[in-house]
């Protein structure tokens, strides 16, 4: 369990992705088929990141004699571009909705736009790395190590479930709270995001000394 508090932050950390959640409110405000196109979309950010999560854990392979200070270099270029980011992010400002409105596109589109989405989304990456760095660190294996990867997988994909759910078990009220959602998200969400990516940054550049 202490393992887990400590690897933890980073798998939360990977659900911080307002691109996907600004998007699919953007889909599911569509008039035509939102909530398929929604599913097409989910289901090219899972498969995506499945990938991408299976391919990252099970490529960094697990020491005989875990030391924190083993992964500096990882660890200090992960927090400088988590720094990066949130310096970038909040100079940018509030996200602003551009995309173009087109009635007869197919599903298909919208899995291209997950999978595309999800192969960009180079911050939710970045966090799957500390996440087996820490599994490596700690001599995480076997079932284990299943169980960290399906957390991982579920939370970067909240972004896009978290309305989808609300869709689901609102009700009438559904409309009103992702319509809250989404005029918070394009007001704060560049805020919330750089500072959160900044608390990372800064402890990935520490974690290699604290342990």
């Amino acid at each position: 369990m202490p393992d887990f508090i400590k690897i933890f932050p980073y798998i939360v950390g990977a659900a911080v992705s307002p691109v996907l959640l600004v998007t699919v409110l953007y889909i599911l405000s569509r008039p035509t088929n939102p909530i398929k196109k929604a599913l097409s979309y989910l289901a090219g950010s899972t498969i995506t990141i499945f990938a991408i999560t299976m391919i990252i854990f099970y490529s960094i392979k697990i020491k005989p004699e875990p030391s924190p200070n083993h992964d500096l270099i990882p660890h200090i270029i992960i927090g400088l571009l988590l720094l990066f980011l949130a310096f970038d992010i909040y100079k940018k400002g509030p996200a602003k909705n551009e995309h173009k409105a087109n009635k007869k596109s197919g599903l298909f589109k919208y899995f291209g736009i997950g999978v595309l989405l999800m192969v960009t989304n180079f911050t939710t990456i970045a966090m799957i790395f500390e996440v087996a760095l820490g599994m490596r660190q700690y001599g995480i294996l076997g079932a284990d190590k299943n169980l960290y990867l399906a957390a991982t997988v579920l939370f970067s994909l909240l972004p896009i479930l978290l309305p989808l759910l609300v869709l689901a078990f609102a009700g009438n009220n559904s409309a009103k709270i992702l319509d809250w959602l989404s005029s918070f998200m394009h007001k704060y969400a560049h805020i919330v995001t750089s500072v959160f990516f900044a608390v990372l940054g800064i402890f990935s550049l520490l974690k290699p000394f604290i342990g």
